[in-house]
């Protein structure tokens, strides 16, 4: 994955003077609204995959279902 410079900049920390004469510095670590996305999407890919998935299955039952079908038919054709 490329890495933009918007991405850079999405990491970055904020600092914040704490109130009241306390002295030093507080870092609030925010998460990034790109990550936050990226990982939504990812989210939403791993979603389709689940139910292309699923849908694959569903396909091979009922592939093997007409396959037996289909072998009795055969066989009833044969005389079997």
């Amino acid at each position: 994955m490329e890495t933009k410079n918007s991405d850079i900049s999405d990491l970055s920390q904020t600092s914040v003077r704490l109130m009241d004469g306390e002295e030093g510095r507080q870092t609030v670590h925010r998460r990034p609204v790109g990550l936050t996305i990226r990982v939504e999407k990812i989210d939403c890919v791993l979603a389709d995959v689940q139910t292309q998935i699923e849908t694959l299955r569903q396909m091979t039952i009922n592939l093997r279902l007409a396959r037996v079908r289909l072998a009795g038919m055969e066989a009833k054709w044969r005389g079997e």
